[in-house]
């Protein structure tokens, strides 16, 4: 038997983990308008431009709940989007310094990034998490 918890749940927003990074970006993005402005000198495509670019980074900009449980693992947003997954989808992942990639492939191939999910740590413990998911899915 493993020691693994039977549930596992924390939050992961990158706007708020990473400031510096958060600045940094919100001032390429207001420069990148400004030039979109100073090119087309309308203020519709800058607003359809805005809506377009933040649109895109919607998983930095928007808080993600994780929860696993026993028999599957539910990852949900504040707004309009939630991934509900059983663990007998995957047969195999990969860890990086910032997550997991949960592959439903045995052996790596090019549609895994496609076809995968994946899962960042956050402020929650990296190991944690990696045994949580070792207890759930047998390489």
């Amino acid at each position: 038997m493993s020691d693994a918890p039977t549930t596992l749940s924390w939050t992961v927003h990158p706007l708020i983990e990473n400031w510096l990074r958060s600045v940094l970006l919100g001032l390429f993005l207001l420069l990148l308008l400004f030039i979109i402005y100073v090119g087309f000198q309308l203020v519709y495509v800058v607003v359809l431009s805005a809506i377009f670019l933040i649109g895109s980074l919607y998983k930095y900009f928007l808080p993600f709940h994780h929860q696993f449980e026993a028999d599957k693992f539910i990852i949900t947003s504040c707004c309009f989007y939630k991934l509900e997954r059983s663990w007998d989808t995957f047969r195999s992942f990969y860890t990086d310094a910032n997550g997991v990639l949960l592959s439903p492939f045995a052996r790596p191939t090019r549609l895994e990034n496609f076809r995968g999910v994946y899962v960042r740590f956050g402020k929650h413990s990296p190991e944690e998490i990696i045994n949580f998911i070792t207890s759930k899915i047998k390489d």
